[in-house]
C-alpha cells in the first residue's frame, strides 16, 4: 500500500466505534437471512476492493472517487463485506444524511442489525450538524456533575475538543488547541476538553504531561460522542455564543482559521 493511504485507512478502522445498543422501533421489519461470510471469505472479497482503493490518485478528487468504489462495492455485496465498507470507508467519506438515504434504498442493509446499531451514530451526526443548535450532555467526576451547557450557550465562542489520553491523534492537536486557547481566550472565546472513553486518572497525567491549561469535562465516556455522533476522535468542534454549531471536524490548520473567522 502507499504509505499514507495505508495510514489513513489503519487509522478508520481504529476509529470506528460500534454502539453497544440499537433504537427501539416499533415496527422493526423481518431481517433477512444474513449472508455471514467466514474469515477467509471476508478477506477474499475485501482484498481486491482495498487494493482497488489504494491505487487511487491522492488528489483533491481522490475521497470522490474511493466513495464511488465503495458504493459499488456495496451494492454489489449485501453480506458481511459490504457490511464492512459501510462502516470503515462510505462512513468516512459522505455525509451521514446521505449515508442515510443510501442505506434506506437498500432493503438488506436498511435491515441489517449492524447498520440499525450503527444508525444511531449517523442520526446523531445529522441532527447536531453545521447551522443546528447544541445538544448538552452531562458528566460526573469527583462528585461533581458538570454539563456542556455550563460552557456553551453563555455569549462566548467555545471550541470544544472531544479527546482521549491514549490517542496518538487527539494528542497531536493539543499544541493547536493550547495556540489558540493563548491566543484568543477571554471575554469572547474559551477551549473546553472534554475527556472521551478514557480513564479520569489517565486523564489527568495526561493533562499534566501536554500542559493543557483550559477547562475539562472529566469522565465524560460515551456521554459526550452519543450526544453529537462521534465515531472517532479528536472531534473539535466550534460553538457559538447562542450554542449553534458553526464548525465540526476541525484539525490542524482549520482550527485557527474557523476561530478567526469567528471573531471577525
Amino acid at each position: 500500500m502507499k504509505k499514507n493511504t495505508k495510514k489513513i485507512f489503519m487509522m478508520l478502522a481504529t476509529a470506528t466505534i460500534l454502539l453497544a445498543s440499537s433504537c427501539a422501533q416499533n415496527s422493526k421489519p423481518a431481517e433477512p437471512v444474513r449472508q455471514a461470510l467466514s474469515k477467509t471469505e471476508l478477506d477474499a472479497k475485501l482484498k481486491p476492493f482495498f487494493e482497488k482503493m489504494d491505487s487511487v490518485p491522492q488528489d483533491s478528487n481522490g475521497t470522490e472517487v474511493i466513495k464511488q468504489m465503495a458504493i459499488e462495492f456495496i451494492e454489489a455485496n449485501p453480506n458481511d463485506a459490504g457490511v464492512y465498507v459501510i462502516k470503515s470507508v462510505l462512513a468516512y467519506t459522505m455525509p451521514a444524511e446521505e449515508i442515510i438515504a443510501f442505506i434506506d434504498g437498500n432493503e438488506y442493509f436498511k435491515a441489517d442489525s449492524t447498520i440499525i446499531n450503527e444508525r444511531q451514530l449517523w442520526d446523531k451526526q445529522v441532527e447536531t450538524a453545521e447551522g443546528k443548535m447544541f445538544t448538552d450532555f452531562e458528566a460526573e467526576y469527583d462528585g461533581k456533575v458538570v454539563k456542556l451547557s455550563d460552557y456553551v450557550g453563555k455569549g462566548k465562542y467555545v471550541l470544544v475538543d472531544f479527546w482521549a489520553s491514549w490517542c496518538g491523534p487527539c494528542r497531536a492537536e493539543i499544541p493547536n488547541l493550547l495556540s489558540v486557547y493563548e491566543k484568543y481566550k477571554g471575554d469572547n472565546f474559551e477551549v473546553l476538553g472534554v475527556a472521551t472513553w478514557d480513564a479520569p486518572e489517565d486523564t489527568k497525567t495526561a493533562i499534566e504531561q501536554l500542559g493543557i491549561t483550559y477547562p475539562q469535562i472529566m469522565n465524560a465516556q460515551k456521554a459526550g460522542s452519543d450526544a453529537y455522533g462521534i465515531n472517532g476522535i479528536p472531534q473539535i468542534i466550534l460553538f457559538g455564543p447562542d450554542g449553534t454549531i458553526l464548525k465540526r471536524n476541525l484539525r490542524g490548520a482549520a482550527i485557527e482559521d474557523a476561530v478567526q473567522d469567528a471573531l471577525k
